[in-house]
Protein backbone atom coordinates (compact mmCIF):
# COMPACT_ATOMS: atom_id res chain seq x y z
CA UNK A 1 0.00 0.00 0.00
CA UNK A 2 1.11 3.26 -0.64
CA UNK A 3 2.88 5.75 2.36
CA UNK A 4 0.41 8.47 1.42
CA UNK A 5 -0.68 9.68 4.35
CA UNK A 6 -2.29 12.87 3.82
CA UNK A 7 -4.68 14.28 1.35
CA UNK A 8 -6.80 17.33 -0.09
CA UNK A 9 -10.35 17.74 -0.72
CA UNK A 10 -12.06 20.02 -2.16
CA UNK A 11 -15.47 21.03 -1.08
CA UNK A 12 -15.61 24.66 -1.78
CA UNK A 13 -17.73 25.10 -4.52
CA UNK A 14 -21.80 25.74 -4.67
CA UNK A 15 -22.84 23.56 -6.88
CA UNK A 16 -24.65 26.20 -9.10
CA UNK A 17 -26.37 23.20 -11.59
CA UNK A 18 -28.36 21.61 -8.78
CA UNK A 19 -29.68 24.89 -7.13
CA UNK A 20 -31.79 26.07 -5.25
CA UNK A 21 -30.53 22.77 -3.11
CA UNK A 22 -27.49 24.64 -2.86
CA UNK A 23 -28.24 27.88 -1.83
CA UNK A 24 -27.54 27.34 1.39
CA UNK A 25 -25.40 25.19 1.62
CA UNK A 26 -22.60 23.47 -0.55
CA UNK A 27 -22.63 21.25 -3.03
CA UNK A 28 -20.45 18.53 -0.99
CA UNK A 29 -23.10 18.26 1.64
CA UNK A 30 -26.14 17.04 -0.32
CA UNK A 31 -27.09 13.66 0.69
CA UNK A 32 -27.25 10.80 -1.45
CA UNK A 33 -28.36 7.34 0.55
CA UNK A 34 -28.85 9.05 3.32
CA UNK A 35 -25.16 10.92 4.03
CA UNK A 36 -24.02 14.09 2.21
CA UNK A 37 -21.95 12.90 -0.62
CA UNK A 38 -18.96 14.75 1.24
CA UNK A 39 -18.62 11.52 3.58
CA UNK A 40 -18.01 9.21 0.85
CA UNK A 41 -14.53 10.23 0.01
CA UNK A 42 -14.03 11.15 3.17
CA UNK A 43 -14.51 7.16 3.98
CA UNK A 44 -12.49 6.20 1.35
CA UNK A 45 -9.29 8.19 3.09
CA UNK A 46 -9.74 6.49 6.02
CA UNK A 47 -9.85 3.18 4.32
CA UNK A 48 -6.38 3.84 2.94
CA UNK A 49 -4.54 5.30 5.84
CA UNK A 50 -4.26 8.58 5.74
CA UNK A 51 -4.32 10.46 9.05
CA UNK A 52 -4.68 14.41 7.97
CA UNK A 53 -6.47 16.05 5.27
CA UNK A 54 -6.81 19.69 4.32
CA UNK A 55 -10.46 20.32 3.26
CA UNK A 56 -10.57 23.37 0.83
CA UNK A 57 -14.15 25.10 1.85
CA UNK A 58 -16.15 28.28 0.44
CA UNK A 59 -19.51 28.52 -0.15
CA UNK A 60 -21.30 27.01 2.90
CA UNK A 61 -18.18 26.14 4.83
CA UNK A 62 -20.10 26.25 8.33
CA UNK A 63 -22.26 23.49 7.22
CA UNK A 64 -19.23 21.90 6.76
CA UNK A 65 -17.47 22.50 9.63
CA UNK A 66 -20.00 22.88 12.10
CA UNK A 67 -21.18 18.85 11.21
CA UNK A 68 -17.35 17.59 10.80
CA UNK A 69 -15.07 19.46 13.49
CA UNK A 70 -11.33 18.66 13.37
CA UNK A 71 -11.39 14.77 12.82
CA UNK A 72 -13.32 12.86 11.33
CA UNK A 73 -13.11 8.68 11.93
CA UNK A 74 -9.83 9.17 13.61
CA UNK A 75 -8.14 11.22 10.18
CA UNK A 76 -7.33 14.90 11.49
CA UNK A 77 -8.95 17.44 9.56
CA UNK A 78 -7.63 21.25 8.57
CA UNK A 79 -9.85 23.47 7.38
CA UNK A 80 -8.38 26.34 4.54
CA UNK A 81 -10.70 28.97 2.71
CA UNK A 82 -11.09 29.56 -0.83
CA UNK A 83 -12.83 32.64 -0.81
CA UNK A 84 -14.16 33.06 -4.31
CA UNK A 85 -14.58 29.86 -6.45
CA UNK A 86 -11.85 30.09 -9.43
CA UNK A 87 -11.79 26.34 -10.56
CA UNK A 88 -10.24 23.34 -8.86
CA UNK A 89 -6.37 24.50 -9.34
CA UNK A 90 -7.52 28.18 -7.87
CA UNK A 91 -8.73 25.07 -4.77
CA UNK A 92 -5.98 23.61 -4.55
CA UNK A 93 -3.43 26.30 -4.12
CA UNK A 94 -5.51 27.75 -1.34
CA UNK A 95 -3.74 24.57 0.75
CA UNK A 96 -0.49 24.87 -0.48
CA UNK A 97 1.44 25.10 3.05
CA UNK A 98 -0.39 22.45 4.53
CA UNK A 99 0.89 19.78 3.54
CA UNK A 100 4.26 17.86 2.66
CA UNK A 101 5.83 16.18 -0.13
CA UNK A 102 3.23 13.82 -1.43
CA UNK A 103 -0.04 13.51 -0.82
CA UNK A 104 -3.59 12.95 -2.71
CA UNK A 105 -6.31 15.36 -4.36
CA UNK A 106 -9.81 14.61 -4.58
CA UNK A 107 -13.23 16.35 -5.32
CA UNK A 108 -15.47 16.40 -2.09
CA UNK A 109 -18.55 16.57 -4.50
CA UNK A 110 -17.95 13.22 -6.11
CA UNK A 111 -19.31 9.72 -4.69
CA UNK A 112 -16.19 7.26 -4.56
CA UNK A 113 -15.34 4.50 -2.64
CA UNK A 114 -11.79 2.94 -1.34
CA UNK A 115 -10.73 1.22 -4.66
CA UNK A 116 -10.86 5.05 -6.17
CA UNK A 117 -8.35 5.83 -4.01
CA UNK A 118 -5.84 2.84 -3.31
CA UNK A 119 -5.56 1.88 -7.02
CA UNK A 120 -4.59 5.90 -7.72
CA UNK A 121 -2.07 5.95 -4.85
CA UNK A 122 -0.61 2.78 -5.02
CA UNK A 123 -0.11 3.19 -9.04
CA UNK A 124 1.59 6.61 -7.60
CA UNK A 125 3.53 5.34 -5.29
CA UNK A 126 5.39 2.12 -7.67
CA UNK A 127 6.25 4.94 -10.42
CA UNK A 128 8.99 7.77 -10.45
CA UNK A 129 6.58 10.44 -11.69
CA UNK A 130 5.82 13.95 -11.21
CA UNK A 131 1.53 12.68 -10.81
CA UNK A 132 -0.81 10.52 -11.45
CA UNK A 133 -4.41 10.82 -11.85
CA UNK A 134 -7.24 8.36 -12.36
CA UNK A 135 -9.49 7.83 -15.17
CA UNK A 136 -12.39 5.60 -15.68
CA UNK A 137 -14.46 4.89 -19.04
CA UNK A 138 -17.57 6.47 -19.57
CA UNK A 139 -20.26 7.35 -22.88
CA UNK A 140 -20.24 10.83 -21.79
CA UNK A 141 -17.39 12.44 -22.73
CA UNK A 142 -18.76 15.67 -23.94
CA UNK A 143 -19.46 16.82 -20.41
CA UNK A 144 -16.00 15.99 -18.91
CA UNK A 145 -13.56 16.12 -21.41
CA UNK A 146 -10.93 13.04 -22.43
CA UNK A 147 -8.06 11.79 -21.26
CA UNK A 148 -5.23 10.59 -23.70
CA UNK A 149 -2.88 8.02 -23.57
CA UNK A 150 0.32 6.78 -24.75
CA UNK A 151 1.72 3.61 -22.77
CA UNK A 152 -0.01 4.51 -19.65
CA UNK A 153 1.65 8.11 -19.53
CA UNK A 154 -1.10 10.96 -19.79
CA UNK A 155 -0.33 12.30 -23.55
CA UNK A 156 -3.44 15.02 -23.79
CA UNK A 157 -6.54 16.23 -21.67
CA UNK A 158 -9.42 17.50 -23.90
CA UNK A 159 -11.40 19.74 -21.77
CA UNK A 160 -14.22 19.77 -24.69
CA UNK A 161 -16.12 17.34 -26.34
CA UNK A 162 -13.21 16.90 -29.27
CA UNK A 163 -11.14 13.91 -27.83
CA UNK A 164 -11.04 10.54 -29.35
CA UNK A 165 -10.61 8.76 -25.87
CA UNK A 166 -13.11 6.95 -24.35
CA UNK A 167 -11.34 7.62 -20.70
CA UNK A 168 -12.38 10.59 -18.24
CA UNK A 169 -10.59 12.21 -15.84
CA UNK A 170 -12.01 11.07 -12.32
CA UNK A 171 -11.08 13.71 -9.84
CA UNK A 172 -8.96 11.39 -8.25
CA UNK A 173 -4.82 12.38 -8.11
CA UNK A 174 -1.44 11.90 -6.39
CA UNK A 175 0.93 14.61 -6.47
CA UNK A 176 4.15 15.55 -4.96
CA UNK A 177 4.64 19.38 -4.20
CA UNK A 178 5.93 20.99 -7.64
CA UNK A 179 2.15 21.08 -8.34
CA UNK A 180 1.98 24.48 -6.61
CA UNK A 181 4.55 26.13 -8.49
CA UNK A 182 3.11 24.38 -11.59
CA UNK A 183 -0.42 26.15 -10.77
CA UNK A 184 1.18 29.49 -10.39
CA UNK A 185 2.24 28.79 -14.12
CA UNK A 186 -0.85 27.65 -15.25
CA UNK A 187 -3.36 30.32 -17.11
CA UNK A 188 -6.78 31.18 -15.89
CA UNK A 189 -9.44 29.64 -18.68
CA UNK A 190 -13.13 31.32 -18.66
CA UNK A 191 -12.28 32.97 -15.55
CA UNK A 192 -10.80 29.77 -13.72
CA UNK A 193 -8.06 28.14 -13.23
CA UNK A 194 -8.32 24.26 -13.43
CA UNK A 195 -6.30 21.19 -11.72
CA UNK A 196 -6.21 19.40 -15.64
CA UNK A 197 -4.31 22.91 -16.62
CA UNK A 198 -1.11 22.10 -14.57
CA UNK A 199 -1.11 18.62 -15.92
CA UNK A 200 1.18 20.09 -18.91
CA UNK A 201 3.18 22.55 -16.41
CA UNK A 202 4.11 19.53 -14.11
CA UNK A 203 8.35 18.62 -14.38
CA UNK A 204 7.81 15.00 -15.26
CA UNK A 205 5.59 12.28 -16.52
CA UNK A 206 2.12 11.97 -15.57
CA UNK A 207 0.28 8.42 -15.55
CA UNK A 208 -2.94 7.21 -15.08
CA UNK A 209 -4.34 4.53 -13.10
CA UNK A 210 -7.58 2.86 -14.20
CA UNK A 211 -9.47 1.75 -10.76
CA UNK A 212 -12.99 -0.39 -11.33
CA UNK A 213 -14.13 1.26 -8.53
CA UNK A 214 -17.03 3.46 -7.53
CA UNK A 215 -17.32 6.39 -9.50
CA UNK A 216 -20.49 8.75 -9.62
CA UNK A 217 -20.29 12.79 -10.21
CA UNK A 218 -24.13 13.85 -9.46
CA UNK A 219 -23.81 17.36 -11.19
CA UNK A 220 -27.32 17.95 -11.87
CA UNK A 221 -30.78 16.85 -9.87
CA UNK A 222 -31.05 14.05 -11.87
CA UNK A 223 -27.75 12.63 -11.47
CA UNK A 224 -28.55 13.02 -7.93
CA UNK A 225 -31.93 10.78 -7.74
CA UNK A 226 -29.87 7.95 -9.88
CA UNK A 227 -26.84 8.02 -7.72
CA UNK A 228 -29.02 7.70 -5.02
CA UNK A 229 -30.65 5.08 -6.73
CA UNK A 230 -27.71 3.30 -7.67
CA UNK A 231 -26.14 3.01 -4.19
CA UNK A 232 -29.36 1.60 -2.62
CA UNK A 233 -29.67 -0.96 -5.61
CA UNK A 234 -25.84 -1.56 -6.22
CA UNK A 235 -23.82 -0.46 -3.22
CA UNK A 236 -25.54 -0.64 0.14
CA UNK A 237 -22.88 -0.78 1.98
CA UNK A 238 -21.40 2.83 1.08
CA UNK A 239 -24.95 3.87 2.95
CA UNK A 240 -23.27 3.07 6.51
CA UNK A 241 -26.43 1.53 7.05
CA UNK A 242 -26.98 -1.94 8.21
CA UNK A 243 -31.11 -1.95 8.43
CA UNK A 244 -33.22 -0.04 5.34
CA UNK A 245 -35.75 1.23 8.08
CA UNK A 246 -34.31 2.81 10.93
CA UNK A 247 -34.71 1.13 14.43
CA UNK A 248 -36.27 4.67 15.52
CA UNK A 249 -38.73 4.70 12.48
CA UNK A 250 -42.77 4.30 12.77
CA UNK A 251 -44.13 2.62 10.47
CA UNK A 252 -47.57 1.92 10.25
CA UNK A 253 -48.55 -2.07 9.70
CA UNK A 254 -50.55 -0.78 6.66
CA UNK A 255 -48.07 0.91 5.36
CA UNK A 256 -45.72 -0.63 2.10
CA UNK A 257 -41.97 -0.19 2.20
CA UNK A 258 -40.37 -1.27 -1.14
CA UNK A 259 -36.88 -3.16 -1.60
CA UNK A 260 -34.04 -0.68 -2.08
CA UNK A 261 -35.62 2.38 0.11
CA UNK A 262 -34.06 3.76 3.15
CA UNK A 263 -36.53 5.21 6.28
CA UNK A 264 -34.12 7.35 8.29
CA UNK A 265 -34.04 7.72 11.97
CA UNK A 266 -37.47 9.23 13.55
CA UNK A 267 -39.45 9.37 10.52
CA UNK A 268 -43.20 8.51 10.33
CA UNK A 269 -44.75 6.37 7.85
CA UNK A 270 -48.42 6.23 7.85
CA UNK A 271 -51.19 3.66 7.46
CA UNK A 272 -51.54 3.25 3.74
CA UNK A 273 -48.50 5.02 2.23
CA UNK A 274 -46.20 3.33 0.04
CA UNK A 275 -42.65 4.22 -0.58
CA UNK A 276 -41.20 2.55 -3.63
CA UNK A 277 -38.32 1.88 -4.88
CA UNK A 278 -34.73 3.95 -4.70
CA UNK A 279 -36.56 6.73 -2.28
CA UNK A 280 -34.70 8.10 0.44
CA UNK A 281 -36.04 9.51 3.75
CA UNK A 282 -34.12 11.46 5.65
CA UNK A 283 -34.61 12.01 9.36
CA UNK A 284 -37.88 12.90 10.58
CA UNK A 285 -39.56 13.21 8.17
CA UNK A 286 -43.80 12.44 7.93
CA UNK A 287 -45.45 11.06 5.49
CA UNK A 288 -49.02 11.07 5.55
CA UNK A 289 -51.85 8.82 4.87
CA UNK A 290 -52.03 6.91 1.41
CA UNK A 291 -49.21 8.60 -0.17
CA UNK A 292 -46.93 7.37 -2.75
CA UNK A 293 -43.53 8.13 -2.79
CA UNK A 294 -41.06 6.56 -5.75
CA UNK A 295 -37.44 7.38 -6.94
CA UNK A 296 -37.54 10.25 -4.30
CA UNK A 297 -35.56 12.14 -1.42
CA UNK A 298 -36.75 14.07 1.21
CA UNK A 299 -34.93 16.05 3.27
CA UNK A 300 -34.76 16.20 6.96
CA UNK A 301 -37.54 17.31 9.29
CA UNK A 302 -39.83 17.84 6.05
CA UNK A 303 -43.93 16.25 5.67
CA UNK A 304 -45.42 15.18 2.92
CA UNK A 305 -48.98 15.10 3.51
CA UNK A 306 -51.75 12.80 2.89
CA UNK A 307 -52.92 10.72 -0.67
CA UNK A 308 -49.67 12.71 -2.43
CA UNK A 309 -47.73 11.24 -5.25
CA UNK A 310 -44.31 12.50 -5.52
CA UNK A 311 -42.23 10.95 -8.00
CA UNK A 312 -38.41 11.19 -8.98
CA UNK A 313 -38.65 14.47 -6.40
CA UNK A 314 -36.50 16.06 -4.37
CA UNK A 315 -37.94 17.80 -1.58
CA UNK A 316 -35.21 19.73 0.72
CA UNK A 317 -34.63 20.16 4.66
CA UNK A 318 -37.63 21.42 6.33
CA UNK A 319 -40.48 21.33 3.60
CA UNK A 320 -43.95 20.94 3.63
CA UNK A 321 -45.77 19.17 0.74
CA UNK A 322 -49.36 19.66 1.00
CA UNK A 323 -52.03 16.78 1.19
CA UNK A 324 -53.28 15.45 -2.28
CA UNK A 325 -50.08 17.32 -4.26
CA UNK A 326 -48.34 15.63 -7.62
CA UNK A 327 -45.34 15.36 -8.87
CA UNK A 328 -45.51 13.11 -11.38
CA UNK A 329 -42.03 12.97 -12.46
CA UNK A 330 -40.85 10.78 -15.42
CA UNK A 331 -39.78 13.17 -18.05
CA UNK A 332 -38.27 16.72 -17.57
CA UNK A 333 -37.13 19.81 -19.61
CA UNK A 334 -35.89 22.29 -17.78
CA UNK A 335 -33.13 24.61 -17.78
CA UNK A 336 -29.05 24.66 -16.46
CA UNK A 337 -26.67 27.33 -16.37
CA UNK A 338 -28.00 28.41 -19.89
CA UNK A 339 -28.58 25.10 -21.36
CA UNK A 340 -31.81 23.10 -21.89
CA UNK A 341 -32.34 19.90 -21.31
CA UNK A 342 -34.81 17.30 -22.38
CA UNK A 343 -36.12 13.77 -21.39
CA UNK A 344 -34.56 13.63 -18.08
CA UNK A 345 -35.97 11.81 -15.23
CA UNK A 346 -36.98 14.51 -12.88
CA UNK A 347 -40.28 15.18 -10.76
CA UNK A 348 -40.14 18.51 -8.72
CA UNK A 349 -37.35 20.38 -6.72
CA UNK A 350 -38.58 21.96 -3.28
CA UNK A 351 -36.00 23.64 -1.49
CA UNK A 352 -35.24 24.29 2.25
CA UNK A 353 -38.44 25.23 4.08
CA UNK A 354 -40.60 25.40 0.73
CA UNK A 355 -44.23 24.95 1.04
CA UNK A 356 -46.48 23.68 -1.70
CA UNK A 357 -50.11 23.75 -0.89
CA UNK A 358 -52.81 20.60 -0.83
CA UNK A 359 -53.34 19.69 -4.04
CA UNK A 360 -50.64 21.07 -6.68
CA UNK A 361 -49.57 19.53 -9.61
CA UNK A 362 -46.03 20.47 -10.00
CA UNK A 363 -45.02 20.25 -13.60
CA UNK A 364 -42.18 17.63 -14.38
CA UNK A 365 -38.35 20.01 -13.86
CA UNK A 366 -40.39 22.96 -11.77
CA UNK A 367 -38.14 23.84 -9.30
CA UNK A 368 -39.64 25.54 -5.58
CA UNK A 369 -36.93 28.35 -3.89
CA UNK A 370 -36.26 28.00 -0.23
CA UNK A 371 -39.49 29.12 1.47
CA UNK A 372 -41.00 29.74 -1.21
CA UNK A 373 -44.90 28.82 -1.01
CA UNK A 374 -46.95 28.00 -3.77
CA UNK A 375 -51.17 27.95 -2.22
CA UNK A 376 -53.10 24.95 -2.79
CA UNK A 377 -54.50 24.32 -6.15
CA UNK A 378 -52.22 25.48 -8.12
CA UNK A 379 -51.11 23.58 -11.41
CA UNK A 380 -47.31 24.66 -11.56
CA UNK A 381 -45.31 25.14 -14.58
CA UNK A 382 -42.52 27.62 -13.89
CA UNK A 383 -39.43 27.92 -11.44
CA UNK A 384 -40.68 29.79 -7.59
CA UNK A 385 -37.75 31.71 -6.76
CA UNK A 386 -37.00 32.33 -2.75
CA UNK A 387 -38.94 33.57 -0.41
CA UNK A 388 -41.74 34.30 -3.23
CA UNK A 389 -45.38 33.22 -3.32
CA UNK A 390 -47.26 31.44 -6.11
CA UNK A 391 -51.48 32.12 -5.34
CA UNK A 392 -53.91 30.41 -7.49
Amino acid sequence: MSALDEAVVLAAGEGRRVRPLTRYQPKPMLRVAGRPILEYPLDALVEVGVEHVVLVVGHGRNRIQNRFENSYRGIDLTYVTQPTQLGSGHALQAADGNVGDEFLVMNGDNVIDETMVRVTADRYAESDVAACLAVVTSDRTGKYGTVDLEDGVVDRIDEGDDGVSSRINAGVYAFNDSVFDALERTAFRGGERPITGAISELDGPVIAATPDGVWFDPSYPWELLRTNERILYAHPTLAGVDERVQESARVHESAVIGENVLVGPDCKVSAGAVIKRGTCLLSSVIVGENTVLEGSIVGPDSRVGANALLRDTIVGGGATVGDGAVSPGRSATLVVDGVEHTDRRLGGIVADRATVGANVTITPGCRVGPRGTVAPGVALRRDVPENAEVVA
